[in-house]
């Protein structure tokens, strides 16, 4: 498993001049997180290019969503 590895969901369009293209509200998307930049791609593992913005910038538009979420527990 990728230490570095986040998942995160969009909350806002990003504006065209931060350069993040193809982002949606309410999606989740994967990415990378190290040393206070996130790596980030709305088609991750696609071999297009990623984008490396600061946390104050990620915050603006996304928020990090824990990997337990994702996780259902049987009845």
């Amino acid at each position: 498993m990728d230490r570095y590895r986040i998942n995160f969901v969009c909350n806002k369009l990003p504006d065209q001049k931060t350069g993040l293209e193809g982002f949606r509200i309410g999606e989740n998307y994967e990415g990378r997180s190290f040393n206070g930049l996130f790596e980030i791609n709305a088609k991750w593992g696609s071999g297009t290019d990623s984008k490396l913005i600061s946390k104050s910038l990620f915050d603006e538009y996304f928020e990090l969503v824990q990997e337990n979420q994702y996780v259902k527990t049987s009845a």
